[in-house]
């Protein structure tokens, strides 16, 4: 009798945990691949309900990343953490759209942004459906560049991300390098 209360345990804690896996695994949550061009440069994920995080730090201060979308669905808010001490350029790059912003060392911070093309180059003014909000998030007490510690928050533009698809690219170049 005891054994078969036991086989019954187990083969409970075996169905639980199977179906709690299952449930993790079809959540789609999205799961990307990263190559970066350097290979001190890091990069890392933090999905937050609908958002996710990206974390750049790159000791050179010029590098790229390439993300691809490996599982799971796009999320509805993309963030970067660009841990930079300036950022004298900025460039997303999908097969549809190509962005670049910088952020000027004055003060205060000029943003500037700018949609390539093949034979176009057009300004971008906030309230474009590709412009990206850009922040300085310093651990000092003032936002002042270059910035000891701390990091720049850039918003991807979801029209960026829906025309994207599943893969794009960041470079970024820092004043300070």
């Amino acid at each position: 009798m005891r054994r078969s209360h036991l086989r019954i345990v187990l083969l409970s804690f075996l169905l639980v945990s199977c179906a709690g896996g299952a449930v993790n695994a079809q959540s789609g949550e999205p799961i990307f691949t990263v190559t970066t061009k350097n290979k001190d440069d890091r990069v890392s994920f933090q999905n937050l309900n609908a958002q996710t995080f990206i974390d750049v730090y790159s000791p050179s201060g010029i590098g790229s990343a390439a993300l691809g979308l490996e599982s799971g669905t796009l999320p509805e808010e993309i963030v970067l953490r660009l841990h930079l001490r300036g950022l004298e350029e900025l460039r997303l790059t999908s097969a549809q759209t190509s962005i670049t912003a910088s952020v000027s060392n004055s003060d205060p911070s000029e943003i500037r942004q700018r949609v390539l093309a093949a034979s176009s180059d057009t300004p971008l003014t906030p309230g474009h459906p590709l412009w990206m909000e850009i922040e300085i998030v310093p651990e000092q007490a003032e936002k002042k560049i270059p910035l000891a510690k701390g990091y720049f928050e850039v918003t991807l533009p979801q029209e960026f991300i829906q025309k994207a698809g599943s893969s794009f690219e960041i470079e970024w170049i820092d004043f300070y390098r």
